[in-house]
């Protein structure tokens, strides 16, 4: 059940709340996510909690179903397709941390200071 229109960010999707400005999102609308499942302790040592439906449900009927979507802390989505590889995944994860001025590169101050 694909959307015709995606959205911008998955703040006012209520199965999400409980993320809002404390942990990336990665949705997996799939019906077999195993492979994003075994990768679970990697993205969240990338501060993002892994949300799985398997059956359309309310997720699905925002995102799509089959989607993998990789949403910041504050909800805007950095990917979103059919499917996804871990290591696609774990990449945009990572480019939020390096894009974010407060928890990248800008906090960590000069190494040669």
């Amino acid at each position: 059940m694909a959307v015709d229109v995606a959205p911008e960010n998955v703040r006012a999707l209520a199965p999400l709340w409980h993320l809002r400005q404390r942990r990336h999102a990665v949705v997996a609308c799939l019906d077999d996510p195993r492979a994003l499942e075994r990768a679970r302790g990697e993205i969240e040592a990338l501060g993002a909690e892994l949300v799985v439906e398997r059956e359309p449900g309310a997720l699905s009927a925002a995102l799509g179903h089959p989607s993998v979507t990789v949403a910041n802390r504050f909800g805007r989505i950095g990917w979103r397709g059919e499917a996804a590889t871990v290591d696609r995944v774990l990449d945009e994860l990572l480019a939020f941390e390096l894009s974010c001025p407060e928890c990248g590169p800008e906090a960590w101050g000069d190494p040669g200071a």
